[in-house]
């Protein structure tokens, strides 16, 4: 007998613990929107910080292709190898997003100077 009525207790402990934390799940959602996938937000934020870089690609000691800035005096690492490799001793504009931690560039694209 003392767990039929124990039960009863619990499920109504349970569905009043759950309809106080509803409310804050649905606070958090803009209604008109899905949630972000981790994979959405960081094209969000790679969208957000894209910038240019205008040099020439060379390749450095360490046999891997970069883009030599002469104006600024730097270089940068391409991570992407096999789209670098076809404007070796070109003048290019890249498109893509700086790892100032690393000095690579996550290239998006690779264009031909004007």
């Amino acid at each position: 007998m003392k767990n039929i009525r124990i039960a009863p207790i619990a499920s109504l402990i349970l569905a009043g613990g759950l309809s106080l934390s509803a409310p804050a799940c649905l606070l958090a959602q803009d209604p008109g929107r899905a949630p972000l996938t981790q994979e959405q937000a960081q094209t969000q934020d790679e969208q957000s910080t894209m910038n240019s870089f205008s040099g020439k690609v060379t390749k450095g000691e360490n046999g891997k292709f970069m883009l030599e800035d002469v104006t600024k005096s730097s270089s940068y690492a391409l991570d992407d190898q096999k789209t670098a490799k076809k404007f070796v001793g070109k003048s290019v504009v890249v498109t893509g997003t700086l790892d100032q931690n690393t000095n690579i560039i996550h290239v998006k694209k690779i264009e031909l100077a004007a």
